[in-house]
């Protein structure tokens, strides 16, 4: 029988740079970017890139929805080789099964802090349970990680990673398109969301990481498996790149071909069109940042913020850091400078700052992680 944990646990650099890339982003590189444009793009061209980096309202795709998805494929590729070291030191199913869950938790429960955080009477105690939002961006990225893991795990073979998203992506697909339509209020989503999440939804009458999306996603983070699968695998970089644009070109058109892209339900479309642009991704990064002499140095700025990734975006979502940029940072800069070039050198001085965090960390090799 053929083991679903891989037996080589070497570091990818191109993973950590794809996972700073993301966090650069989160960290508030696009607020910067926007703040640019003005100065530099004519008003359409600028129109267009503010569209890029925000979220489409219900159907379609920009750029910013890319953030979130990539981020589940790369712990996906991630997970690859976590069990691999998992495995060398000899733990078995349940152990590795066990692990994977008590970090979904673990970000879950981190996940509601930071919603709570988030909530208009955040400073009020006791928070009010009912009005909380249970769902969230780090509870999905746990729970749908664990979920795959957990599959592969107990399936024992690497083949089955395939399988499972085929069947995941047209079950999803069945719901979605017999058991509902594809608006906010009547989408399958909102009536499984009104059923088993309590408190308060992202979007009223759906949550983008409902139950359902959890699903979803767990097939993305098996197509980051795969990722990860063929990169541990002793092809040669060429057929490597090769076979991931040949991937990510498939998964792309299959997805534009099957049905709507929709981010906020993660329709089976939006999932494949996230998980074929990560194999591009990884197609271009892989010999950049894994084989070319220089990309491992040039990379480093990238790969310092994605090796305290969960770190850094508590950092700029939890009290503290945030507030002393929005409330004491930024209203010095606009006296100084004028309201936009204020905001702008705001933007700036917190993106600066939370690399700086990550880059003190990564000098102490002090790596936080769940």
């Amino acid at each position: 029988m053929e083991s679903a944990v891989p037996s080589k646990s070497n570091r990818l650099h191109s993973l950590d740079a794809l996972r700073g890339l993301d966090m650069f982003f989160i960290m508030g590189l696009d607020s910067v970017i926007r703040s640019l444009s003005p100065l530099f793009l004519s008003e359409n061209f600028c129109k267009e890139v503010w569209r890029q980096l925000g979220h489409c309202p219900w159907e379609g795709l920009t750029l910013y929805d890319l953030i979130f998805p990539i981020f589940v494929f790369i712990s996906g590729a991630s997970m690859y080789y976590s069990l691999a070291r998992a495995a060398e030191k000899g733990r078995n199913r349940l152990e590795l099964i066990g692990k994977l869950w008590k970090r979904a938790l673990i970000l879950a429960i981190l996940g509601c802090m930071v919603n709570a955080w988030e909530m208009e009477d955040a400073f009020l105690w006791p928070i009010r349970l009912n009005a909380l939002r249970y769902a969230s961006v780090l509870g999905l990225i746990g729970i749908s990680c664990a979920l795959a893991g957990s599959a592969i795990i107990w399936s024992a073979k690497k083949r089955a990673a395939p399988t499972l998203i085929v069947v995941i992506l047209t079950v999803v697909w069945y719901l979605q398109a017999t058991c509902g339509d594809m608006t906010p209020a009547g989408c399958f989503n909102a009536k499984v969301d009104a059923i088993l999440c309590p408190g308060t939804l992202h979007s009223g009458s759906y949550d983008p990481e409902g139950p359902l999306c959890i699903i979803s996603a767990t097939a993305l983070a098996l197509m980051g498996y795969c990722a990860g699968w063929l990169c541990s695998c002793a092809y040669s970089m060429r057929r490597q790149v090769a076979v991931l644009i040949l991937l990510g070109g498939f998964c792309i058109t299959t997805g534009l071909q099957c049905g709507v892209v929709i981010k906020g339900i993660w329709t089976p479309s939006f999932v494949l069109v996230t998980g074929g642009t990560g194999y591009l991704l990884m197609a271009l990064s892989r010999p950049l940042c894994d084989v070319w002499s220089r990309g491992e140095q040039l990379s480093l700025p990238l790969r310092i913020v994605g090796m305290n990734a969960l770190f850094i975006y508590l950092v700029n979502h939890l009290p503290g850091y945030p507030q002393l940029c929005s409330e004491v940072v930024c209203p010095i800069f606009k006296v100084l400078f004028g309201y936009s070039a204020g905001l702008l050198f705001t933007y700036a001085v917190q993106l600066a700052g939370s690399w700086l965090i990550c880059y003190l960390l990564w000098r102490k090799r002090l790596f936080i992680k769940v």
